[in-house]
């Protein structure tokens, strides 16, 4: 965090009717006029642009060091996977050199890190944010140059009249300019340096034309109101220290999007594993269908098992045509999620499914409390929201004391009227004076004030409520998470019963102690706790993975890919002080 001492406020300061350039600066101004239309046509424009992203990337780069303790890659150029599907010959997007079909070509398997690396690419809503966040640090750079660090503003006029008066007519010219530089000081200090030449000319010749100068500094100090306590510094101080909370929260996007972006990736192959469940749950039925069939052809059993176990098959069926429609609409939104067009002949890799396994937790709820209150960074912009109700309730009470500033003035002008550049140092005139001034009626100031301490009140009211909220916030997902971890336990039993249970009713048919219902029940809890243990894996290990964004255990590459922390990212070095 900037301290007041670090950060100086250039401003610029204009006074009207002040002396100023050569009666030559109309052609000056008049070439500068010109050459700005031009700017466009001669390419400026991109100078500019150039310009604001050097400005932007530099104050993220500032603000990374300081709220990640280090520079990371970053920039808004959006470059994604292009492909034209409206056209029957479009080239194929390229990825690791390998191309994503359109249409009805082969689909290409994508593996869980190839879909990050996609959607960090193409996602619109990821360039969004980056946009954003690049659009808050050029306003941070330009609040930065509005205090000028090297600031100066420069004003120029030129005037001619003609006046005709009993068949004889009178020309009179003038020209000035003016350069300014300001600073103000964070302990409300501002000081102005000034200089200006003007011409002055009745166009009879060289000796009827004056020329003068001059050149001054100003410099005023507050003594009591808005003095020593940096208030003057105090909107700059929360701009800076807000883009390096923003930072975080770009951060934390970044890696709540990737584990978003799984969750949605593990999603789909869910309902490619129901699909794949509810195929091979209709051939088990169909298979009991057949054999029920030669049994009832035997005169085993009654035409009605044969009955039931056909209208199962249909039923089977029925269930296979919905899981697959449900499987591709689920695909064709993972495709927008990542920015691919619909078009995209795509298939993701179901051994990421496979291989999915249910890591352990690795806090207990009271440590993840504490980790919570240290890593998240809606944390600190609660505490930065409460400093700064403070922060308002003293700046409201510091306007109740008059204004007592000191002005120290001096100034010295050319030599007239033939060498206007030529300061007359030795002629310079100094100045200083106090300037007291303080208002009786207290009534605006009165209100303020007791509206800021009501602010302050809520404020730590507000701080208090959400402190609270986080921690119902954590045990509520802790618990949700162990509840999820054993709902995968408890599946994972039921399909292990339900397997035996099947393989059980099956032989027990064949040997005629078990009716065709039994056997079609088996396989329908069967297929059920399948569904149920794919999609306890899938709950579990993404929750488990949010949850571990949320305490700042998750750290994102620059393609996506989520890794784990071995400890969890803190951000103490952050909190608010006192500005």
């Amino acid at each position: 965090m900037c301290s007041l001492s670090e950060r100086n406020l250039w401003r610029h300061k204009a006074s009207p009717g002040r002396p100023a350039f050569l009666l030559g600066s109309v052609v000056a101004l008049a070439s500068v006029l010109v050459c700005a239309a031009l700017l466009p046509a001669t390419g400026c424009t991109k100078f500019y642009a150039e310009q604001a992203d050097k400005a932007a990337y530099g104050v993220v780069t500032e603000k990374q060091q300081l709220a990640l303790g280090g520079e990371q890659a970053f920039n808004i150029n959006y470059d994604p996977f292009v492909v034209n599907a409206d056209q029957a010959d479009a080239e194929p997007l390229l990825l690791d050199g390998k191309p994503i079909p359109v249409g009805d070509a082969p689909p290409r398997t994508l593996s869980l890190t190839d879909c990050l690396e996609i959607s960090v690419r193409n996602s619109r809503s990821f360039q969004t944010t980056k946009e954003q966040l690049y659009s808050t640090a050029l306003a941070l750079a330009n609040l930065r140059h509005n205090w000028g660090r090297v600031g100066g503003l420069a004003t120029a006029d030129a005037s001619w009249t003609a006046t005709g008066k009993a068949g004889k007519t009178t020309k009179s010219g003038a020209a000035d300019l003016t350069t300014f530089f300001a600073q103000k000081f964070a302990q409300g200090g501002v000081l102005t340096l000034a200089a200006g030449l003007d011409a002055a000319t009745d166009f009879l010749g060289i000796r009827s034309t004056t020329f003068g100068s001059f050149i001054e500094a100003n410099f005023t100090q507050p003594l009591w109101r808005g003095a020593w306590r940096g208030f003057a510094y105090e909107d700059l101080y929360r701009a800076e220290r807000d883009f390096a909370y923003a930072i975080l929260e770009y951060q934390r996007f970044t890696q709540q999007f990737s584990v978003n972006l799984a969750t949605r990736y593990y999603r789909v192959l869910q309902r490619l594993d129901e699909w794949n469940n509810d195929k091979d749950n209709l051939r088990r039925v169909d298979q009991t269908y057949r054999f029920t069939q030669a049994q009832v052809a035997g005169g085993m059993i009654s035409r009605v098992q044969a009955d039931q176990a056909e209208n199962n098959k249909l039923n089977s069926s029925s269930r296979v045509e919905i899981s697959s429609q449900r499987y591709r609409d689920a695909l064709d939104e993972f495709k927008l999620a990542m920015g691919l067009p619909i078009a995209s002949s795509i298939e993701l890799d179901y051994a990421e499914l496979e291989k999915l396994k249910p890591l352990p937790i690795p806090f207990e709820e009271a440590q993840a409390i504490d980790v919570a209150m240290r890593a998240r960074p809606d944390v600190l912009s609660q505490y930065a929201n409460a400093r700064d109700a403070v922060r308002d309730a003293e700046i409201a009470a510091d306007a109740f004391n008059p204004t007592v500033n000191l002005e120290l003035n001096i100034s010295a002008p050319g030599t007239s009227p033939r060498k206007p550049f030529r300061t007359q140092l030795h002629r310079h005139t100094r100045s200083a004076e106090i300037v007291f001034d303080y208002d009786l009626d207290q009534t605006n100031n009165r209100d303020r004030y007791r509206n800021a301490l009501i602010a302050q009140a809520r404020s730590d009211r507000n701080l208090a409520e959400f402190l609270d909220n986080v921690r119902l916030d954590v045990r509520q997902s802790y618990r949700s998470l162990v509840q999820s971890r054993r709902n995968y336990d408890i599946q994972t039993k039921a399909v292990e019963l339900g397997d035996r249970r099947t393989r059980l009713a099956r032989i027990q048919q064949k040997e005629g102690l078990a009716s065709t219902r039994d056997v079609l029940e088996a396989e329908d809890a069967l297929r059920a706790s399948k569904n149920a243990v794919t999609a306890a894996l899938v709950s579990y290990a993404t929750t488990r993975l949010s949850f571990l964004a949320t305490l700042g255990m998750i750290s994102v590459d620059q393609q996506g890919g989520i890794h784990e922390r071995s400890e969890p990212e803190y951000f103490d070095r952050l909190q608010p002080d006192g500005g």
